[in-house]
C-alpha cells in the first residue's frame, strides 16, 4: 500500500463516516476499509494506483459517495451493484473501456462521472437509473447517443470530446434535461433535430468546437424557442 500508514484516518473514519485516501500512492485497495461498512458513508481513494476493487465492496451497505478516479481499474466487481445506498459514483480516468453494467443495480445512483475512462459505447440498460441527475461522459469514444439515454430523466448529460455526429430526437421525451453539453464532437446541422430546439426543455445546448455552420444552425426551425429558454434561464441566474 505504500508504505502508507492509514490507522489515523481510519480511526477518523469510525467517527465520521468520511474516509479520505487520496495521492496515498496505494496499489490495492485497503482491506481495512471494509470493516467500516457499518458506518462508512464517503469514501474516496482518488489519485492512486488501484488495479481492482474486492468483491467484498458489496458490503458497504452505507456508502453514499465513492470517489476512485484516477487509478487503474480495468473493470469494476459485479457486487458493486449491491451498494442500495450509493448516490455518487466517481469513476474518472479509469482505463475501462467497457461499460460498467453492475453499477445498473444502484438503484439510487444521481451523480455518475465515467469522464476519461476511453468507453466507446453506451448500452441501452442505462435507463435503468431512474434517479441519475447529472452523467459525465466528456472525453470518451463515443459516438452515438442510445435510445436508453433518452429514456433517463437526467438533469443534465456531460458528453464533451467524443465523436458523437447526431444528436436523437427522443431525447424531447426527457422533459428533466436542461444542460446537454456536446463541445468538440462531429456534429453538424443535419446532426441537430428541429424537435431539440423547439419542443425539448433543453435551455443549455453547448456545441462550441462542432463543425457546425452558425449562420445554418441560427436559421434551423425552433432555434428562436430555444434561445427563449435559455435567455429565461439566464435571467434566473443573474
Amino acid at each position: 500500500m505504500g508504505g502508507n500508514n492509514l490507522s489515523v484516518p481510519l480511526d477518523h473514519a469510525k467517527k465520521t463516516g468520511v474516509l479520505s485516501l487520496q495521492n496515498k500512492k496505494l496499489d490495492k485497495f485497503p482491506e481495512d476499509i471494509l470493516d467500516l461498512r457499518r458506518n462508512l458513508r464517503t469514501l474516496d481513494v482518488s489519485n492512486n494506483r488501484i488495479e481492482e476493487l474486492p468483491d467484498d465492496i458489496g458490503v458497504m451497505q452505507m456508502l453514499r459517495t465513492f470517489k476512485i478516479d484516477d487509478n487503474k481499474l480495468g473493470e469494476l466487481p459485479k457486487p458493486i451493484g449491491n451498494l442500495g445506498k450509493l448516490e455518487a459514483l466517481h469513476l474518472s480516468g479509469n482505463p475501462l473501456m467497457d461499460w460498467p453494467t453492475a453499477i445498473h443495480r444502484c438503484n439510487n445512483l444521481k451523480h455518475l462521472d465515467l469522464s476519461r475512462c476511453r468507453i466507446s459505447e453506451i448500452p441501452d440498460s442505462i435507463s435503468s437509473l431512474k434517479k441519475l441527475d447529472y452523467i459525465c461522459l466528456s472525453n470518451n469514444r463515443i459516438y452515438t447517443i442510445p435510445q436508453g439515454m433518452c429514456d433517463l430523466k437526467v438533469v443534465e448529460i456531460d458528453l464533451n470530446s467524443n465523436d458523437i455526429a447526431v444528436i436523437p430526437a427522443g431525447l424531447v421525451k426527457n422533459q428533466s434535461l436542461r444542460v446537454l453539453r456536446l463541445d468538440n464532437n462531429s456534429i453538424t446541422c443535419p446532426g441537430i433535430p428541429d424537435e431539440i430546439l423547439s419542443s425539448s426543455s433543453i435551455s443549455t445546448l453547448s456545441l462550441e468546437g462542432n463543425p457546425l455552420d452558425l449562420r445554418k444552425f441560427r436559421e434551423m426551425d425552433g432555434y428562436d424557442k430555444y434561445m427563449e429558454r435559455y435567455a429565461a434561464t439566464k435571467r434566473k441566474c443573474d
